[in-house]
């Protein structure tokens, strides 16, 4: 026997029938005319070939094959509520994943005041973090491993949107020793004849402290590739050379045995905020977290000038 091509609007025409004993409590559940709820059932009852209901001018009884179609149908039903309420609380930002890769600094300073902020109205929201430098970010929005990152605004592909959070300040650090302590604030020039240790290539850092020492023409000795703002600092300490690095970076950095002293020339500020493929369609959650970073009030860090709420949003080509 075929199985009957029913419409979820005919069996939930049944269910209300069944659970009010009435065709006109039934139609004012359902909010149809009466009329309609009998052509619906009817129509159950011919693809079925059996009476569910018997009908008299006194009451309205549900059938033997009746109460066996609902017993089957009503968990049907209850798991379809319950799924399309998963589903609507998806649609809503309520629930669902913002995947997110970030540079560790922004990771570790920015981001946890903004879903701070972002989970009391979306509690179920979960995230995923992944944190690396910014040819990593860029790799994990190219594959799709992740929506949004966090990083700076550099040299980003043409297809790429940059929204601006922090401009931070550049800082020279060295040992504690070092002549620079002598000195309130530094230029680039400062860096002439230094040992610069320096973050790999592939890293925002990298990438703008090279094009200034390049455009200025200053002479330094890159010696050392450091893996992690963490190894930098361990170079430092012992006296190997200085390094030229943002203000985020020196977060949670120890520093007593350290002189760290601004740069106060021409780009020595490294913008960072959020990047995210223009025109993609971004899952629910991933967009009303980004809806609420625009709106946000960023609260700067120490050595960053927060930009204002209402972030313009430029392609990652757009001059800064």
């Amino acid at each position: 026997m075929p199985i009957p091509d029913l419409t979820l609007q005919q069996l939930r025409a049944v269910q209300a029938v069944a659970a009010s004993g009435s065709f006109t409590k039934a139609a004012a559940v359902e909010h149809i005319s009466q009329s309609v709820l009998s052509r619906r059932i009817k129509e159950v009852e011919r693809l079925l070939r059996v009476r569910l209901f018997d009908r008299t001018t006194r009451q309205l009884d549900t059938t033997a094959a009746g109460q066996a179609f609902l017993l089957m149908t009503g968990t049907v039903l209850d798991d379809l509520d319950t799924q399309l309420q998963r589903f609507m609380s998806y649609v809503a930002a309520q629930s669902g994943t913002v995947a997110l890769a970030a540079l560790p600094s922004l990771a570790a300073v920015v981001l946890p005041d903004m879903i701070r902020g972002f989970m009391p109205d979306h509690s179920e929201v979960t995230f995923e973090i992944r944190d690396g430098d910014a040819a990593e970010v860029l790799g994990h929005l190219g594959s799709g491993t992740a929506e949004l990152g966090l990083s700076a605004n550099g040299d980003l592909p043409h297809d790429f949107c940059f929204m601006p959070l922090l401009r931070e300040q550049f800082y020279g650090v060295a040992h504690h020793s070092h002549r620079w302590s002598m000195q309130g604030s530094l230029s680039w020039s400062d860096f002439g004849g230094e040992t610069v240790v320096a973050t790999p290539p592939g890293t925002s850092i990298r990438a703008m402290t090279d094009a200034v020492f390049g455009e200025h023409s200053i002479p330094v000795s890159r010696h050392f590739n450091a893996p992690s703002v963490a190894a930098i600092g361990g170079l430092l300490r012992a006296g190997v050379g200085v390094a030229a690095l943002p203000a985020l970076e020196l977060h949670g950095f120890v520093l007593d045995d350290l002189v760290v002293v601004p740069v106060k020339s021409p780009n020595a500020t490294r913008i960072t905020g959020v990047v995210y493929r223009c025109g993609q369609d971004l899952s629910p959650a991933a967009a009303g977290f980004l809806d609420f970073v625009r709106a946000a009030e960023i609260d700067p860090p120490r050595g960053c000038l927060a930009f204002s709420a209402k972030r313009p949003t430029w392609p990652a080509a757009h001059p800064m």
